[in-house]
């Protein structure tokens, strides 16, 4: 408490550089220890939207996008800055020592936006997820603030965490009056540190300020990033088709919202409950996405399971996986369709046919028939019992 009213009430002295010291000095105490002071460019590059992505759709998933998300933009950044922190919707970089060139900046940040926007179009395109925080992915945009200062460096066991007056200015200008989500914002007291050429031309750059209570009035040049996001590079797109033939499908009525269907089925860890025969999953990640590798471990084969493509709309729902059975030397296709009857009820089709080039055998298409009838007869029933808790 007394290191944080410290800050604040040294973001009003006129000596930045002396803070700390003339703050303990007038309050007549020591130093903390472990505690040092050092000059940095703090970079704060931060998700909007982030919030409504959070708290309006499924919170697990939604977790996980970001996770992927800001773990490309902490590779794009490499070794330039450290990460102090991970801010929820938000990543502190730290940079000791002199502010760097305002093309330094750009050439940073255009880095980050970079990543950040090709593993976001990446997602979108393999996600075999319809849920609200999956499908919400294309609303994600990304902003940054950029400032420099002294900052306090505290120490406790092995955590570090840095702190001071230029950290309050940087977070509040987070909340600021532009009129956009995706921008770079430099403060003016960094620019006035470097020497701002004429290299840096290639940006629109407006000049602008806010007033915050406690810090008072803060000027900074912001560019919007709207060309930039149109230089964004596109990922491949997977591939979606595969052969099909006229096998029938199996189909059957679950009493049970389709969505809620479609959530057990594509949930490939935990198909063992429902499975037959299935002993369990191995994964290397632990989410499931068009090309992802299953290896599923039967009691008498195993065989490398992989999501094809998945596309979703109000009333349905349908989802394509292939399963290579090494073994057997054959590659099968599984469809699945499940249909939207009414808000309780979907109507459930379940097809596989081969997706090789050998053919199959009659005994072999035999029993992959009747365990696809085990299979579908138990997910109704782990459907029914879930439905049954809601």
């Amino acid at each position: 408490m007394i290191i944080d009213y410290c800050l604040i009430f040294n973001s009003r002295l006129s000596t930045p550089d002396s803070r700390l010291p003339t703050v303990f000095a007038i309050l007549g105490i020591p130093r903390p220890p472990g505690m040092t002071e050092t000059n940095a460019t703090i970079l704060i590059p931060d998700i909007s939207g982030f919030t409504e992505f959070m708290t309006g759709t499924e919170l697990t998933h939604s977790a996980h996008a970001v996770h992927y998300l800001m773990e490309a933009m902490i590779e794009a950044v490499g070794d330039d800055y450290e990460v102090s922190e991970i801010e929820g919707d938000a990543i502190l970089l730290i940079r000791k020592g002199s502010a760097p060139s305002k093309k330094e900046i750009q050439d940073t940040c255009i880095k980050i936006f970079n990543a950040f926007h090709f593993r976001r179009k990446w997602m979108q395109l393999h996600t075999i997820c319809p849920c609200g925080a999956c499908q919400a992915i294309i609303n994600l945009t990304l902003k940054f603030i950029v400032h420099h200062g002294p900052l306090v460096e505290i120490k406790v066991g092995k955590f570090v965490k840095q702190a001071g007056p230029e950290m309050i200015v940087a977070h509040r200008l987070l909340k600021n009056s532009i009129g956009s989500n995706e921008y770079l914002l430099v403060t003016e007291k960094l620019l006035q540190s470097v020497n701002d050429g004429s290299e840096f031309d290639e940006m629109e750059w407006q000049t602008s300020s806010e007033e915050y209570s406690s810090i008072g009035k803060v000027n900074y040049e912001f560019a919007l990033l709207n060309e930039a996001r149109k230089k964004v590079p596109e990922p491949p797109t997977p591939e979606y088709d595969y052969r099909v033939d006229t096998s029938t499908f199996l189909e059957m009525d679950i009493p049970a919202n389709f969505f809620d269907v479609y959530m057990i089925l594509k949930d490939i860890p935990n198909r063992p409950s429902w499975v037959p025969g299935l002993l369990k999953v191995e994964q290397q990640v632990p989410e499931a996405f068009v090309g992802s590798i299953h290896n599923c471990i039967f009691e008498d084969y195993e065989a490398i399971l992989s999501p094809i493509r998945m596309t979703v709309t109000e009333e349905g729902i349908v989802y394509a996986e292939s399963l290579r059975i090494v073994v057997y030397n054959v590659a099968l296709v599984y469809e699945y369709v499940l249909r939207k009857s009414n808000e309780n009820t979907c109507l459930f089709g379940c097809r596989f046919f081969n997706g090789g080039n050998t053919n199959i055998t009659n005994e072999i298409n035999q029993k992959f028939l009747l365990q696809m009838q085990l299979m579908v007869q138990r997910l109704k029933e782990v459907a029914v019992s879930l439905s049954a808790i809601k």
